[in-house]
């Protein structure tokens, strides 16, 4: 199992890209592989793409991997001062 926090690159699907801060867990159940975690910003720069966004991807260096956003509701829950939304990938991890 591997994990990443830092900086990565969010890309919608119209091309617009991002800087957000990343923290990824890798998983594995037998041969499948996937990966999860919560891409965030600080509020006062929080891109208004981001407040509903389905879907999307992420960089991380050289390494791209495509996600969704199981619930596009749960930047409610976010920590004071930051926005941040849940996102869940498979296959390899971006990291």
């Amino acid at each position: 199992m591997s994990s990443y926090r830092g900086p990565a690159i969010l890309i919608t699907d119209e091309g617009r890209e991002f800087q957000v801060t990343a923290n990824l867990q890798g998983m594995s159940a037998g041969l499948r592989t996937s990966w999860a975690g919560t891409l965030s910003v600080p509020n006062i720069s929080q891109p208004a793409e981001m407040t509903n966004l389905p879907a999307g991807r992420i960089r991380i260096g050289e390494h791209e991997g495509a996600f969704i956003r199981p619930n596009i509701r749960d930047w409610l829950g976010s920590p004071p001062g930051t926005f941040q939304i849940t996102i869940e990938g498979n296959g390899d991890a971006p990291f």
